[in-house]
């Protein structure tokens, strides 16, 4: 088998490779009945030699991804049945299994068994990094595509509502598998991920020596696996319009991503706040065209030292010159589901910027993005709520400093009868108070408190308006927190 296979290009191409945000979606959800329309992202090469990422929704490139499948049992290629060539499983973390496809009859063995090592030394890098009780499948398509497309990759489906997952909320296959505790969807592969067998500027060394002019393969697998598990959101700007908007599934249900929710301003306030940013608004637009946004959480928190992790919506043309339909709009793919190309590209945390250099590798995800997976669900459920003091006179802006230590997870928020809390182990809730912006409390009786750890509040007999208020929770050795939550 060959170590490594690196084969020079006959012309130059540009210095980087773009990434875009990739959801692949066709979905029949079963009992949770949700289902969402299916975009993709590929990676193209133009004739001119310049790499970057189109998406494509419901046209030829989509259908040509979709039609390919998700059973487990065998995927159909170029019209045919095709079962996977080689299983593997990562040894360590999350349960990973990989099905290969070698589906390019002139494709030597050796080359497909090198383009596979090098997948699964990405697969097995995310398995050692992750927790879940729940095993990932994968299938890794290679087979030849057409002159300048390089692939295409993503989950097969999102999930909403499914017991475990926060009220309203988006998840991709696999982690939804985690937080529910089961596999949503037992027929199909969890990620399907498709590459080109033609492109002859992979380097498929895994010993990060890529060589110049050539993209390092495992790098790319790990970039894309990254999407695959949960790093992508729905944020979206309308170029020529100028508006604004969040959410999968419109028409209806319009929920937001498990990513979506941990998007803030610069000014600190969450982007998702209907009273600050309205979806479908040019204010919204103007917002995400301003500049980077910052992801919080609370181990986001501890990874930045409170700074808060920065989130790639524009190339500014201050920094990059004028470069028409590059700069200063929204790049469709690439904007938003990715870190900061200016703050962290060519470090550590460079793996999940939108644009990757020939010669570059990264062995690992990096410490901020693994911070944002333990802030979407992945090693235990977080509290992504900010919360004020109850004391606060006015709603000016959301407090980054003042996140509760016990909460883990409080839905739906805003809430109509009740409220779902999920606490530190250990924990108890004794009493709960509900304070508004003119200091009246409702004490929740105790009879309405169900639960420890996994508490339910009752508040079908609170008759309060719509709108802000503070749910204090008093504990059992006497400790309180409060929390700021929202009537419907």
């Amino acid at each position: 088998m060959k170590e490594k296979i690196s084969t020079r290009h006959p012309k130059p191409l540009t210095s980087f490779l773009t990434f875009c945000f990739v959801l692949i979606v066709s979905v029949s959800f079963g009992q949770y009945n949700e289902a969402l329309p299916a975009p993709i992202s590929q990676l193209t090469v133009n004739s001119n030699g310049d790499i970057y990422c189109e998406i494509h929704a419901n046209d030829a490139a989509a259908s040509v991804h979709h039609n390919m499948g998700k059973s487990k049992n065998a995927l159909l290629i170029n019209g045919s049945q095709k079962s996977a060539s080689n299983s593997k499983k990562a040894a360590t973390g999350a349960t990973i299994f990989v099905d290969y496809y070698n589906a390019d009859p002139n494709l030597p063995v050796e080359d497909f068994i090198t383009a596979a090592t090098a997948f699964q030394s990405a697969v097995d890098t995310w398995a050692s990094l992750l927790s879940s009780d729940v095993p990932i499948y994968v299938a890794a398509v290679f087979q030849p595509l057409d002159e300048g497309v390089l692939g295409s990759a993503g989950p097969t489906s999102i999930f909403a509502n499914a017991p475990g997952l926060e009220r309203n909320t988006w998840y991709g296959d696999a982690l939804a598998d985690k937080l529910t505790g089961e596999d949503l969807n037992p027929t199909s592969y969890d990620i399907v991920a498709n590459f080109s067998t033609v492109f002859p500027n992979w380097y498929y060394g895994t010993d990060g020596n890529t060589p110049s002019g050539f993209y390092d393969f495992k790098s790319v697998v790990l970039h894309e696996l990254g999407h695959g598990l949960g790093f992508f959101g729905s944020l979206f700007v309308d170029n020529e319009s100028g508006v604004g908007d969040y959410g999968f599934g419109i028409p209806s249900p319009v929920f937001p991503a498990i990513y979506d929710r941990l998007a803030y301003s610069a000014d600190g306030k969450s982007i998702l706040k209907e009273n600050k940013y309205g979806n479908f608004t040019t204010e919204l637009g103007d917002l995400l065209l301003s500049g980077p946004l910052t992801a919080k959480g609370p181990r986001i928190k501890g990874t930045t030292k409170g700074k808060g992790a920065q989130i790639f919506t524009t190339l500014d043309s201050d920094i990059f010159g004028p470069i028409p339909g590059l700069t200063d709009v929204w790049l469709p793919g690439s904007s938003y589901s990715h870190l900061d190309f200016v703050t962290y590209a060519g470090g550590t945390n460079g793996l999940m910027v939108p644009f990757l250099s020939t010669g570059v590798s990264f062995d690992n995800p990096g410490p901020i993005v693994l911070s944002i997976f333990d802030d979407i669900g992945w090693n235990g459920k977080v509290n992504r709520e900010i919360h004020e003091s109850p004391n606060a006179g006015s709603d000016d802006g959301d407090d980054p400093s003042a996140i509760t230590e016990n909460v883990l997870a409080l839905y739906p928020n805003p809430f109509s009868s009740s409220v779902n809390i999920t606490l530190l182990e250990g924990r108890s809730i004794k009493n709960a108070v509900l304070t508004d912006a003119a200091g009246y409390k409702y004490k929740v009786p105790k009879g309405k408190i169900d639960g420890n750890e996994q508490a339910l509040l009752d508040l079908s007999g609170f008759k309060g308006k719509s709108g802000l208020y503070f749910l204090q929770l008093i504990y059992d050795d006497n400790s309180s927190e409060v929390v700021k939550v929202f009537r419907q």
